[in-house]
């Protein structure tokens, strides 16, 4: 007998091979909901890769099975007889509703490639088979005949397979399915709630589209018209702009196929509703953190109005995303006001573009900060909290910065670039959230001068100091504790579990 799950995840290049922020957070999910049985499918590139287990897997999660997007079939050396595919009309037309935004004929997808007609497609014909090929035909003629044929080829049948396989899959029998992304993981959780009739939820992180928009537009790999000339490209390439297509179309069926949707903060949830989700489905739920773990790291008295030295802390890769230069010439600004009561750490590793980090080091002593700033590597921040007095991050792009939620926690208040969800995590999301007051300032994107700015009015100023470390302290302890998100999704998924199954 098929064992039933409490909950299937659905995964698209993240636990339990790759670690990671996401990762994470769903270890750390799975791990503190024991009460509950995990399952999960696991979608990787390729099988010609090594994936090995990032994670001590627990004990309420087995069963999981893994596919590879872009493992091709093959039929050996087998003579190859082209067969006509079931309900190819079907197929065809539902590739042009798809491109009027229409998705009502994925349920009939859904038939046709799992049996509940008679003939069901190989995967081998769904690539190479003739009639596979005259859809293919079709769909250029009247959407591409312009382009390149060729490149439009590779590009179907790279962008297809992985749909294919989505379609055709055999899916771990759970009460809840449960996908952290649109994309082809979205897919199929939109597939398993047709077939199984169970109810889907969707959690974003980062947004999926958004993020597949930014990768597309710099991809080199993806062919452009005329990129071969020396000229700024402002427009996308057509099949930059069908690749785009499809992975908003997939973002849409996720949406309208989900019961719920949750994500991190208000501004990922505009960019939701923007790419077509309903707004009375979505629902934030931001990440939190083990509270006991870092609440202890400054002693309760902390800080004292005699202190006249300080330490400021830079948490993060130094890669041009965390905008490390801003915090440097931030840095000199404020120590023409502060002289040298304080000093500068940057934390984090900086082997992982060996360029930037030059530049970096290099406008340290272009500056004249070699006194000031310290490139300390990669550490343990858990031994490094407790020296520090202020955190700032420059970063030009963030979702959930822990970072903020750590030092808070610890009383250390912070400086962050007004991105992401930094407003809210040091100035409050909710009316009762913003009641506690702000736990640090946040400054425009690429700013030293306010940065610098927003650096000595905390550390000149004790009593907005103390105010801002008591703030951080409460925020996070009542709204950030990690047991309670999980316990919250806790009562979802018991709620979800319990609902009678439900046809489309």
């Amino acid at each position: 007998m098929t064992r039933e799950y409490d909950v299937c995840l659905l995964l698209e290049g993240t636990y339990p091979f790759i670690s990671g922020g996401v990762s994470s957070w769903l270890h750390r999910l799975i791990s503190g909901l024991p009460e509950l049985s995990f399952t999960a499918v696991c979608i990787l590139p390729s099988s010609k890769e090594e994936w090995p287990l990032r994670y001590d897997i627990p004990a309420n999660f087995s069963g999981y099975k893994v596919i590879y997007l872009h493992d091709i079939p093959e039929l050996g050396f087998k003579l190859f007889r082209p067969k006509t595919l079931p309900a190819d009309n079907e197929i065809q037309n539902f590739h042009f509703q798809m491109s009027q935004g229409d998705f009502s004929g994925l349920k009939k997808m859904t038939e046709i490639f799992h049996g509940k007609n008679k003939a069901v497609p190989s995967l081998y014909e769904l690539i190479h088979g003739k009639s596979a090929w005259n859809i293919f035909e079709d769909l250029y003629q009247s959407t591409a005949p312009e382009n390149s044929f060729l490149d439009y080829f590779w590009t179907y049948r790279f962008t297809h397979l992985p749909m294919f396989k989505m379609l055709m899959q055999e899916i771990p029998k759970a009460r809840v399915y449960h996908t952290i992304s649109t994309g082809y993981a979205g897919l199929l959780g939109a597939v398993a709630r047709m077939r199984t009739k169970r109810p889907l939820l969707l959690t974003e992180h980062g947004i999926y589209v958004k993020e597949r928009k930014i990768e597309i537009s710099q991809a080199e790999w993806i062919y452009v018209a005329g990129r071969e000339k020396m000229h700024v490209q402002r427009e996308l390439g057509s099949f930059q702009k069908m690749w785009i297509k499809i992975f908003e179309s997939l973002g849409r069926i996720t949406y309208e196929a989900s019961s719920k949707i949750y994500t991190l903060y208000s501004g990922n949830q505009e960019l939701e509703i923007q790419e077509g989700a309903d707004p009375e489905k979505c629902e934030i739920i931001p990440n939190g953190i083990n509270v006991e773990r870092f609440q202890d790291l400054k002693p309760p008295e902390y800080p004292t109005p005699d202190q006249r030295k300080f330490v400021i802390g830079f948490v993060g890769r130094v890669v041009p995303i965390k905008d490390v230069k801003t915090f440097i010439r931030a840095i000199k600004i404020a120590s023409m006001e502060l002289g040298d009561s304080f000093e500068a750490w940057i934390m984090g590793p900086n082997e992982e573009d060996d360029n930037y980090y030059k530049e970096c080091a290099d406008l340290v002593n272009i500056l004249g900060l070699e006194n000031i700033i310290t490139f300390t590597g990669k550490i343990n921040v858990m031994d490094y909290y407790p020296l520090l007095d202020l955190i700032v991050l420059t970063s030009i792009s963030e979702a959930q910065p822990l970072v903020i939620l750590e030092a808070n926690c610890a009383g250390i208040p912070c400086v962050a670039s007004d991105v992401g969800s930094c407003r809210e995590l040091l100035e409050g999301r909710t009316r009762r959230d913003r009641a506690v007051g702000p736990s640090g300032i946040v400054t425009p994107v690429a700013d030293p001068g306010e940065t610098a700015k927003a650096i000595t009015t905390i550390l000149q100023d004790f009593y907005k100091r103390q105010a801002m470390s008591f703030a951080g302290r409460i925020r996070v302890g009542t709204f950030y504790r990690e047991s309670d998100l999980n316990q919250k999704y806790l009562s979802i998924y018991k709620e979800h579990m319990a609902l009678e199954d439900f046809a489309e």
